[in-house]
């Protein structure tokens, strides 16, 4: 059971301590040196920064990758969840603001897709430097209605059925009524957050976006995925990878080489002297 804690990146609630607010961390020994581009990774309603401790093995060494840790959960498990996602991006701008002195991609899935998005657009808003590329995963694009009804609000068995259908989480982590009792609350805010956020109208942004969809994700077919197009004025690429919601864990090797290939083109950039293009400010 510990391993499957471990693979969603859950063993972390159980050696948590408290954090200030705003406060992040790197993936220990990912920065060196030759760090040239900062990744920045928004996790899926109900992770951690924990499910990103792999990624710096898959990518290249000039490539910094920082998971951000949310209020409520990992290193900041006593901290209170929050439940709307504005204010959860509010609270990543103020984090990330201070680091953007080299080019940097973003990277969300699920509801790290659409933190991702808001993201960009409020460090547009505060005149900041805008990312190189928006990595967009798991999400419908952002003003299409939902495809589901509510499940925040479920009571808990019903919740936990609903939570266990998108199969992202072992079945004996939702069985175990200890590790429950730490996982739902931060599901049930997440779920919350995502579900009553509504996109405000504004500009597109001017950055590159990349959207990665399952092909067997319900409720998230290619028209879905290739809507995120209408939100950049820059260049826009989408694909459906096989899979469910969780695709990038089935679909891990596919899902690399396509963040390797935007990785490379923002690093033959950086090293042809031409940062502007990631690191010009917005505003």
């Amino acid at each position: 059971m510990h391993g499957s804690w471990r693979r969603c990146g859950y063993i972390v609630l159980a050696r948590s301590h408290a954090m200030t607010i705003g406060s992040f961390d790197s993936v220990p020994g990912t920065s060196t040196g030759q760090t040239r581009v900062k990744l920045f990774c928004l996790p899926y309603a109900g992770g951690s920064a924990a499910i990103f401790r792999d990624w710096p093995s898959r990518l290249s060494s000039e490539i910094e990758v920082v998971p951000l840790h949310l209020p409520g959960r990992g290193r900041r498990m006593r901290e209170a969840l929050l439940h709307d996602l504005g204010e959860i991006a509010n609270q990543v701008v103020d984090a990330i603001a201070p680091l953007l002195e080299k080019p940097y991609v973003l990277f969300g899935h699920s509801m790290g897709a659409c933190l991702a998005f808001e993201v960009a657009r409020r460090l547009r808003a505060s005149g900041l430097p805008k990312p190189a590329c928006l990595i967009v995963s798991g999400h419908r694009a952002p003003h299409l209605p939902a495809s589901r009804s509510l499940l925040h609000g479920l009571p808990d068995d019903e919740f936990i059925d609903e939570v266990m259908r998108l199969n992202g989480t072992p079945p004996e982590i939702l069985k175990h009524p200890e590790v429950l009792d730490l996982i739902l609350p931060i599901l049930r805010a997440d779920f919350e957050a995502v579900e009553t956020y509504r996109m405000t109208p504004e500009p597109p942004l001017a950055c590159r976006i990349v959207a990665l969809g399952g092909d067997n994700d319900p409720g998230m077919d290619s028209d879905a995925v290739a809507s995120w197009g209408i939100h950049t004025t820059s260049s826009f690429y989408y694909q459906m990878l096989p899979g469910d919601h969780f695709f990038l864990h089935g679909s891990a090797e596919q899902m690399f080489a396509l963040i390797n290939q935007e990785l490379r083109s923002v690093l033959l950039q950086v090293r042809s002297g031409q940062q502007g293009v990631a690191i010009e400010p917005t505003g």
